[in-house]
């Protein structure tokens, strides 16, 4: 898989978790997002639609982050996703998991569209 641009990384069926709420060791909670090839990522924020707004946008970021220094990240087994531009709702606040997926099923973070 070596020479995939980071948005080809992007499309692959990563095991996303989350939104999970998190309590931490001094009792703030917050939610959070991780990828499981990706140990090293993850997104946190005050809201599930926060880290649902977020986590595409940053995981992009991070797979970026490799590919620039000219690595190849960790990723998961299977075939890309075919991924289809949908209309864009004005403003959107969150952005929902695909129908019948539950939290850490496994789909590509292109999959994520606005609720």
């Amino acid at each position: 898989m070596s020479g995939m641009t980071a948005t080809e990384y992007l499309m692959l069926p990563w095991s996303i978790r989350g939104p999970l709420q998190v309590t931490d060791e001094h009792g703030n909670r917050h939610f959070e997002m991780r990828v499981g090839e990706l140990p090293d990522f993850f997104v946190a924020g005050e809201s599930e639609n926060e880290v649902l707004y977020e986590f595409k946008k940053a995981l992009l970021a991070f797979l970026e982050s490799y590919v620039s220094e000219g690595e190849e990240p960790p990723h998961p087994e299977g075939d890309p996703v075919v991924y289809v531009s949908l209309p864009r709702r004005e403003s959107p606040s969150a952005f929902r998991m695909p129908a019948g997926s539950q939290s850490g099923n496994r789909f590509a973070a292109a999959d994520l569209v606005p609720a």
